[in-house]
């Protein structure tokens, strides 16, 4: 009973990602087309001010984001990651190529914190799907933590290999917030002038509603509200938490952001919010930030280009990048 306990403690952290960034906004007096299907182990919506002209580009960016969970999938038996995971098969496709570079520059950025192959960690705590989240032995996870380390990925002649057969890798870190981008990209593509992609969370806010930006509230991670709203015109804003995961036990909770040196959940953070124009940009930071703690956090977020952020400490304290600014609708200070 205690484990089935555990289970749905779980999987209800889990949903509460869905409101991890709130959407503010008027009410529509206009029609819009709202469509949402279940992407990525999340509900993915996209709304779209118009009439029924609007829905075939809604429905085509869904399929993007489709087409993508299937090919990044660790899970799909199909996908060239599972192969890679499994049989150590090369992975040759250009787009899963392009994101593996981009995780490598991410991780030598974050000190290695940000490593696509934290497979082995997330496994041995349980928090893959079909896993129960729970508190390995101490052993378990000094074994798990020998498997994880970035350098072992090979990017060669337009190639991703690995140095040992059991390397294992994930792109659960910025996959939702490079399938937003696309979905954007197909939305613009085909004549979207404004619209609200939520991947779970991950939100894009394309264009202006009735001439004025999108409001974006950042939620409040430890209580009811928001700690912030957002002025979103063509911007991107995901958020680490360490609510959106997590298992109690014995008055201690434990979440999936993994500190690759530890082997623990990080526990400098409470949640790091990031605004950039890119919805790739943002999600892949996100988490860096998160494991990073306040000072490192400001100051590489400070070096990236199109970089913003919120973080809020244990302490409950709430810091944001000067060039947040711009953005703030609402002051939380």
């Amino acid at each position: 009973m205690g484990n089935m306990k555990k289970t749905i403690a779980a999987v209800a952290a889990f949903a509460a990602t869905l409101v991890v960034v709130l959407l503010v906004r008027a009410h529509f007096s206009d029609p819009v087309q709202k469509r949402t299907r279940f992407i990525m182990d999340t509900y993915c919506t996209i709304q779209a001010p118009g009439g029924s002209e609007v829905i075939p580009a809604i429905n085509r960016a869904l399929d993007r984001m489709t087409e993508l969970d299937n090919k990044f999938s660790i899970f799909n038996k199909k996908s060239p990651v599972y192969a890679f995971n499994e049989y150590n098969t090369p992975i040759t496709d250009p787009e899963i190529v392009k994101i593996t570079k981009d995780m490598i520059y991410a991780a030598e950025k974050s000190e290695g914190l940000l490593d696509l192959t934290i497979v082995p960690l997330e496994e041995v705590w349980g928090f893959y799907t079909g896993g129960t989240p729970h508190l390995p032995r101490p052993e378990e996870i000094k074994e798990a933590m020998k498997k994880v380390n970035y350098r072992n990925i090979i990017i060669k002649e337009g190639k991703v290999t690995k140095k040992y057969p059991w390397v294992k890798i994930d792109f659960g870190t910025i996959a939702k917030g490079y399938a937003v981008e696309e979905a954007g990209i197909v939305l613009i593509n085909n004549g979207i002038k404004s619209a609200l992609i939520d991947g779970g969370g991950n939100i894009e806010a394309i264009g202006r509603y009735k001439g004025k930006p999108w409001k974006v509230g950042i939620k409040n991670p430890r209580g009811e509200g928001v700690i912030g709203v957002l002025d979103a015109e063509n911007l991107a804003i995901t958020t680490a938490g360490d609510y959106e995961r997590y298992f109690e036990k014995d008055g201690v909770i434990y979440h999936h952001i993994m500190d690759p040196y530890t082997g623990y959940p990080g526990k400098k953070m409470i949640s790091v919010t990031v605004v950039s124009p890119s919805s790739l940009t943002a999600d892949t930071w996100d988490t860096a930030l998160f494991l990073l703690g306040k000072e490192k956090a400001l100051k590489l977020a400070s070096e990236l280009n199109g970089v913003e952020c919120i973080l809020v400490t244990p302490d409950g304290k709430i810091t944001y990048s000067k060039g947040l600014e711009k953005y703030l609708k609402q002051d939380y200070k």
